[in-house]
């Protein structure tokens, strides 16, 4: 084979080697745990936003979102634009999470409000969630490489795109475990950079090669029955559509976002970064979108599997390479920070609280999260073998942190202060709703459980408090003093522009009056 036709992975081994250099420059002087953790709280917010939708935009979500979009059509778009919403409409949280912005992880923020137990659960949970999404991103990896080496089947193929993956793993688990945050930060500005650069010019090619114009395509597509309004115009549809959006909401509060919080120097930055976030996501979002629509139009009679190879047998050398490397660089931006925030509830949440004759010191820490790096990495990698569906891996993923840690946390947030028998029992609520709807309602409704399974822990919770006895100190709190203050500020400024309003009628009868 030429140097020319193996191009592609040329260049996907040089972004490796890049990507590798960056983030083990950024490892330097990482020496105490909270660096590790979540760096020195002086991030700027376009760093912030760049490691937030880098980390949000994962290759397997790519991959996922144009098949799906492709095969079920305006149901699908619906869902996806949708959720770019979810960071404005969370954004006014975040000005009520001034007790929690010196904490390292979600979990210790709920451990701070329900003990121990709780603590651990959603440490736990966390991690198997992580898992699997770890998982999908591997895939992505894996699928990328796959396409810059051929579509040969034979035996020398294969075992060198096995090799090039788990190089292109292991390379990820390296900067993970010796950076930290900080490594991770950058090298996920890095990976932004390269994934939105590049996810146009798919967008444009795929135009180019449809030999239509704009016009064309809306005609095309609007006489498609999918992709129209009414094909969501049923109960079935709209019921299932609402349910996967509210449990995409739902997993904004996760312990990957949370972290980016934390980052924040303040809950005022934390919430410019949600709504700037918002934005971005939005543009990104639609121009995935773009991609699907178009390979409708070029070829409309693709299976779900025969998406992205029929992408990449289309697309010149030198596009083939670039596309892959946009995949790398979102399945890897997700990758390491699921990897980060795992080596971190490990280490700070599941050791460091079970620990109790000798508090763990930040070296001891530091070895045992870089461990776990490597450990969550081995695991996700056989987890691939196992289970390789992208929609099923998202799926499991919900099931294992919504119903167990989103009511909790939203009801900390709020002001909620339960004792830890109170949450166990949401809890369990959670774990044994999402257990009957998996087994009883969604093979007859195809309907995704996690956010009515989340909704059962939040209302158990409240009863476990009004019903059961509990003890003094619990109930619920009034808001920090930076959202009140942030709250008055807001009054102040509406009555004054209500003065103003009102000021103005006055004004025009006295000038009248005068020339009268």
């Amino acid at each position: 084979m030429t140097l020319f036709n193996n191009l592609p992975l040329v260049m996907v081994m040089a972004f490796l080697l890049l990507t590798l250099v960056v983030g083990l420059y950024y490892s330097r002087r990482v020496t105490t745990f909270r660096e590790y953790a979540i760096g020195n709280k002086q991030f700027a917010t376009a760093t912030l936003v760049a490691t937030l939708l880098a980390t949000d935009f994962g290759g397997g979500g790519l991959l996922r979102c144009v098949e799906e979009t492709y095969i079920q059509g305006f149901s699908w778009i619906l869902f996806f634009l949708s959720t770019a919403l979810g960071y404005w409409l969370l954004s006014p949280l975040l000005l009520r999470m001034g007790p929690f912005m010196q904490h390292l992880s979600l979990a210790e923020s709920i451990g701070s409000v329900y003990g121990n137990k709780p603590r651990f659960i959603t440490a736990l949970s966390s991690i198997v969630c992580h898992i699997f999404y770890l998982a999908a991103q591997i895939i992505a990896m894996e699928t990328a490489i796959k396409q810059c080496i051929g579509l040969s089947d034979s035996g020398n193929i294969e075992a060198m795109q096995k090799t090039v993956t788990v190089i292109a793993a292991f390379i990820l688990i390296t900067y993970s475990m010796f950076g930290g945050i900080r490594s991770v930060t950058f090298t996920d500005v890095l990976q932004f950079i390269t994934f939105t650069a590049i996810i146009p010019l798919l967008v444009w090619f795929i135009f180019k090669i449809t030999n239509k114009s704009m016009v064309q395509v809306i005609s095309i597509l609007h006489k498609e029955p999918k992709f129209q309004l009414n094909s969501c115009l049923y109960m079935d549809k709209l019921l299932g559509i609402a349910a996967l959006f509210l449990t995409n909401l739902t997993t904004f509060i996760d312990p990957i976002t949370i972290q980016r919080i934390y980052m924040a120097s303040s809950p005022i930055q934390a919430r410019k970064l949600f709504l700037y976030s918002s934005t971005f996501a939005m543009v990104i979002k639609g121009f995935i979108t773009l991609i699907a629509l178009l390979l409708f139009v070029k070829m409309p009679t693709l299976y779900k599997d025969q998406v992205w190879p029929y992408i990449f047998e289309t697309l010149p050398v030198i596009f083939k390479g670039l596309i892959a490397i946009s995949i790398l660089a979102m399945a890897m931006s997700t990758a390491d920070s699921m990897l980060n925030i795992g080596s971190i509830m490990v280490s700070h949440d599941i050791v460091g609280n079970i620990q109790t004759t000798k508090v763990l010191t930040d070296k001891h820490k530091l070895v045992l999260a870089r461990l776990t790096v490597l450990i969550i990495g081995v695991c996700a990698l056989l987890l691939v073998f196992w289970k390789r569906d992208l929609l099923s891996l998202l799926y499991l993923a919900f099931d294992f942190s919504v119903p167990i840690i989103t009511a909790p946390f939203l009801l900390s947030v709020y002001g909620f202060r339960g004792s830890s028998r109170t949450a166990l029992i949401g809890m369990a609520t959670g774990i044994v709703a999402i257990l009957a709807w998996n087994r009883c309602v969604e093979p007859i409704t195809a309907i995704n459980g996690a956010f009515p399974s989340m909704l059962a822990n939040g209302l158990a919770m409240l009863a476990a408090h009004y019903l059961l006895p509990h003890p003094a100190g619990t109930g619920w709190v009034p808001p920090d003093k930076i959202y009140q203050q942030r709250q008055q500020e807001k009054a102040r400024i509406a009555r004054r522009s209500k003065q103003e309003r009102d000021g103005i009628p006055s004004i025009k009868r006295m000038y009248c009056k005068e020339i009268i």
